[in-house]
């Protein structure tokens, strides 16, 4: 199956991050030199993708800042002698094209939303992809969880794809965990339970919404209720309504999780990219270990 398209969802206030978030929306926030969102990027261009769909809020310019050319800059640069530079940033605007669609704050708060008021770009596609635009999976190397996860989309002949990583049984009660089935050599989702009771997990995998999904969505989400407790239109709700008739196939990502939508999270995704990073690697290990020294 051809999938050609991303949708990254970036129009959230990131109220777990203020006072920062105020100014500085949570998936621009730096992963080293890089946005986090950047790094969800880099896995779709790794994969192929032709279009990158970016919700974004209808006040928030940054994200088309970043990935807009600066010619402003470009001539600084050719000015004072270092157009080099420039090559740090010309590859976030030309090598895959860009849509951004501005979500309202009228529309309805949740994270199944960006898919819905992005629908006219996808409504004729085979499938697409559906990320959120404040974690990633990070492998240090060239290998891309969005081509493995198209790959594995394709081969079980799903409807849909959720992404789903295993957690230890003391942490299960704060995540949607899958409930799942086996056959012919995949595993696919039949319910998610969300926070489960402690011991009453029905699987140790635990959902971090990162999707794929065949133009059959728009009418689950046309008809989906909003949560009775938050009054917000989740995905998760989605991805579990397709699963009750529909095979929906679990991906298990090779590389680590990282989670930068909140504040620990972001400082352990920073460090742990650092690590990778051999100029790094020798001076952080030493810090932390001064650091944390009893």
């Amino acid at each position: 199956m051809l999938i050609r398209k991303a949708l990254i969802a970036s129009a959230g206030f990131g109220t777990r991050f203020l006072p920062i978030t105020k100014t500085i929306q949570k998936e621009m926030l730096p992963i080293l030199e890089r946005p986090i969102i950047d790094y969800v990027v880099e896995d779709c261009v790794k994969a192929g993708i032709e279009e990158i769909v970016f919700v974004i809020s209808e006040y928030n310019q940054q994200l088309m800042h970043f990935y807009g050319e600066n010619v402003r800059l470009h001539a600084y640069l050719e000015k004072m002698g270092k157009l080099d530079k420039y090559d740090l940033v010309k590859h976030l605007h030309d090598q895959v094209k860009i849509t951004f669609v501005r979500q309202s704050d009228s529309d309805m708060y949740g994270t199944a939303t960006p898919v819905r008021v992005a629908q006219k770009h996808f409504k004729d596609e085979e499938a697409f992809l559906v990320f959120m635009g404040d974690d990633f999976i990070y492998n240090g190397d060239n290998f891309s969880e969005a081509k493995a996860m198209i790959e594995l989309f394709s081969s079980s002949h799903s409807t849909a794809l959720a992404t789903c990583i295993p957690k230890e049984e003391s942490v299960l009660n704060k995540y949607g965990i899958a409930e799942t089935r086996q056959e012919n050599g995949y595993t696919f989702l039949t319910n998610l339970i969300e926070k489960p009771a402690p011991g009453t997990a029905p699987s140790n995998l635990a959902n971090i919404s990162k999707y794929i999904f065949t133009p059959e969505v728009f009418d689950v989400i046309a008809n989906q209720q909003p949560n009775p407790q938050s009054g917000e239109l989740y995905i998760t709700d989605t991805i579990t309504q397709i699963a009750k008739d529909k095979p929906v196939v679990i991906y298990t990502p090779r590389g680590e999780y990282l989670d930068g939508g909140y504040v620990l999270g972001w400082l352990k995704a920073n460090l742990t990219v650092a690590a990778h990073d051999p100029e790094m690697k020798a001076d952080l290990k030493k810090f932390c270990a001064e650091l944390l020294a009893d």
